[in-house]
């Protein structure tokens, strides 16, 4: 299968949209510049003071952003940014894990860019903010690139050359645990099956609370209805018996995606479909000349000081003397997932003269 012919063809019958909420780009600079004050002014909590009427255009409801379209930058150019960051207000019933499948995002990114929001029952009408907005990761930019760091899929066509225009597709996913975790390494799909048999592997079965070692399709089984093998030995991407599971550390080593996201990139790919993980808690990105950083949590702890691991990766970009040092600084405390403009400005250069 051409992964290039399937997303443009998807594209050019409607079924993916390049954003399906509309952007006032004017708004959405305003809104991005908005996003990087309030990183520089740090609470007593040595949190950044975000108020989401601030950080987002609430003129149309929050939509799920599950595609767009992007241009394959060179390797030494910075990503391009994706996406709309959005604003959606609490309903009777709703808590984050249901707001978070319903906007095709993950708990742990929601509840990252809501520190302050109760996770399990939010108050009736309290705006939150959603973070569908993502600096693209570091990669091939073909086929399946994993940022597990941030528990994101994205897909681009399987071939692809600096300059194209191309659409992307985007999912939250699970990965491995502290003790379990996903490999960082490229792989190949060399399988796929439905409603699939799971053999429990010894190192999972001598841990089970209920030892089973086969657990045969049904409820009970964790792989859920679709299982994509990989080149890495007996790591998975695969489905799931427990939906709220996703965008969480959860699993051995393998990724499982909502039911409804695996069920579609099934149909996607095929035996030979190429991909890697890869883990970057900080990336850098540019839209409109404009500099921006995303920052997450280090979940396996692999960076000692993760301040110094973005000003590292600030100069390894050459942007050392073109970025607001505290708008930096501020964005690695908060860990927000979300674009922060880090953009040197006149006003910045002034108050380190002083």
């Amino acid at each position: 299968m051409n992964l290039r012919i399937t997303l443009m063809t998807l594209v050019a019958c409607g079924l993916l949209a390049a954003c399906v909420a509309p952007i006032d780009q004017q708004r959405h600079a305003e809104v991005l510049t908005a996003v990087g004050a309030a990183a520089g002014t740090p609470t007593e909590e040595g949190l950044p003071l975000l108020t989401p009427r601030e950080l987002v255009d609430s003129a149309a409801p929050a939509a799920k952003i599950g595609s767009f379209m992007t241009r394959i930058r060179a390797s030494h150019e910075l990503p391009d940014l994706a996406g709309l960051t959005q604003l959606h207000e609490v309903s009777a019933g709703e808590d984050l894990l249901t707001i978070s499948r319903d906007m095709g995002i993950g708990f742990r990114a929601l509840r990252d860019a809501n520190p302050r929001i109760d996770e399990w029952e939010p108050k009736v009408g309290t705006e939150i903010v959603v973070p569908t907005r993502w600096i693209l990761p570091k990669g091939t930019r073909r086929g399946l690139l994993f940022n597990v760091a941030e528990l994101r899929l994205f897909m681009f066509p399987d071939i692809t050359s600096p300059g194209q225009e191309v659409p992307v597709l985007t999912w939250p996913i699970g990965a491995g645990d502290s003790l379990w975790q996903t490999p960082i390494e490229p792989f190949t799909v060399t399988s796929k099956d439905t409603n699939p048999t799971w053999v429990v592997p010894d190192s999972i079965y001598r841990k089970m609370q209920h030892p089973r070692r086969v657990v045969p399709p049904g409820p009970d089984n964790p792989l859920g209805k679709h299982r994509i093998r990989l080149s890495l030995d007996t790591y998975l991407i695969h489905g799931t018996n427990d939906p709220w599971t996703v965008g969480r550390l959860t699993t051995h080593g393998c990724v499982r995606l909502y039911p409804e996201d695996v069920a579609f990139l099934y149909t996607l790919v095929d035996r030979g479909t190429s991909g890697e993980f890869v883990y970057q808690p900080v990336k850098l990105g540019r839209a409109d000349d404009r500099i921006y950083v995303e920052v997450h949590r280090d979940i396996y702890q692999r960076y000692d000081d993760l301040e110094a691991h973005a000003f590292s990766e600030v100069a390894l970009a050459g942007l050392s003397n073109s970025i607001d040092r505290e708008r930096l600084k501020a964005a690695v405390q908060s860990r927000l997932g979300m674009p922060i403009d880090i953009t040197r400005t006149p006003a910045a250069d002034a108050t380190v003269s002083r």
